[in-house]
């Protein structure tokens, strides 16, 4: 005759089973607790007003559901995009390559890559120092064969995209007597006299953990200038919050930069009275901008990396413990999956009024984009993560281009 298996087989069922599992479990958590969070939290709000809702210009519609998907699987997280004089599209790429597509985007070929090593794992976020994570891109001022590179890990090259070459203009690890090192490289424009400015979005937080930089909410990121003529580096503007895209107004009085973690574009001054100085271009966006990008009917396109819903990124930002709490527990991964996705990139004019989006509410083309590539009839889209690109058609019959959103108010 078989024996009745204990009733407390299985471990913590019954009795005192109950009560040593409790206690392990108490115990457990309130080392946990004590652990410090890897984040000092501040306190801040996006704006004094509150969050734009989805009517008029930022209406939701369902332009990006119409995008089709391009290069699935074979590219990986094609962050930024530029055009050389033959309107070739060049790319940089999650395995630490740089891709140039042709014209009809119908084919792609590997021009470069970044890191030490093109390795079968390259590709994986464990091997981005060694691979390379190419960021943002644009062209020599004179040279269509030289190309300035902002990696994430490396800091600013500069690759020659005839020869394959890459040679480091500004050390991520040992910038410039005195400037932090840069741990998050991200974005890179050249003004027409080839002076070169660029952005680290963190000097605390690399882009493995820059989910910590966005919890922080501090200031540890920073506007750089690079002088190609005596290479020579110097900072710009600091206490920026996770500076992300930067781009060049059209008269050149200016550049603009995406403030992600506030929610805003600033403007530095390159010209007159007030040289060297920022100010804000537009504040209380419907979601954190990446990068931005020229519009071809003038003014700019902005990608929403997170588009503020249901006021939770609101509330988080006034509850620095809770940030705290979901940092020191990496929790945050956890929320994003059970957020909903909402995708939205915005158009604005030249003075920064919403004047278009375009959404897929729902994220059901695909996820949010990084960066907004206008070629005419249609716009390309980037992402920070996902294995394709998204080309979306341009119609203006259903735009919302009246009653413009001043958001400078």
């Amino acid at each position: 005759m078989q024996s009745q298996p204990s009733k407390n087989d299985g471990r913590c069922r019954t009795g005192p089973f109950v009560l040593i599992c409790g206690a392990l479990l108490a115990v457990g958590f309130a080392i946990a607790w004590r652990r410090p969070s890897p984040i000092e939290p501040v306190v801040f709000k996006y704006s004094d007003q509150p969050a734009p809702g989805f009517s008029g210009p930022l209406a939701v519609n369902d332009h990006l559901k119409r995008g089709k998907l391009l290069f699935s699987r074979d590219v990986l997280a094609p962050e930024s995009f530029v055009v050389d004089k033959q309107g070739r599209v060049y790319t940089g790429l999650g395995d630490g390559r740089v891709i140039r597509f042709d014209r009809e985007l119908e084919s792609l070929e590997t021009i470069l890559h970044t890191g030490e090593v093109l390795h079968h794992q390259c590709g994986l976020t464990s091997m981005e120092d060694k691979c390379g994570r190419p960021l943002g891109l644009h062209f020599h001022h004179s040279d269509n064969d030289l190309l300035y590179i902002a990696d994430s890990y490396k800091g600013l090259l500069l690759g020659n995209v005839t020869s394959g070459q890459v040679k480091t203009l500004v050390d991520a690890h040992h910038p410039g007597e005195g400037i932090l090192p840069m741990k998050l490289t991200n974005d890179v424009t050249v003004l027409s006299n080839g002076s070169v400015f660029f952005t680290d979005s963190s000097s605390k937080f690399d882009r493995t953990s820059n989910r910590m930089e966005f919890l922080e909410g501090g200031g540890n990121g920073r506007l750089l200038h690079y002088n190609p003529f005596d290479r020579t580096v110097r900072v710009a503007a600091e206490g920026l919050h996770f500076a992300n895209g930067i781009t060049v107004a059209p008269d050149g009085e200016h550049l603009l930069i995406s403030e992600t973690t506030r929610a805003r574009i600033l403007r530095y001054h390159l010209k007159g009275p007030r040289e060297g100085t920022t100010d804000v271009f537009v504040d209380n966006l419907p979601g954190l901008p990446d990068n931005i990008k020229p519009s071809l009917r003038g003014g700019y396109w902005v990608a929403l990396a997170v588009v503020r819903l249901y006021g939770l990124l609101d509330t988080m930002a006034s509850l620095p413990g809770l940030r705290s709490f979901i940092a020191k527990f990496d929790l945050l991964p956890i929320l994003e999956k059970i957020i909903p996705t909402h995708v939205m990139v915005l158009e604005l004019d030249e003075q920064g009024n919403v004047v278009r989006s375009l959404h897929d509410n729902n994220a059901e083309v695909t996820g949010p984009a990084s960066t907004v590539l206008d070629m005419g009839d249609k716009l390309l889209l980037g992402s920070y993560f996902a294995p394709y690109l998204v080309v979306v058609p341009l119609d203006f019959t259903d735009a919302h281009t009246s009653n413009s959103l001043n958001k400078n108010k």
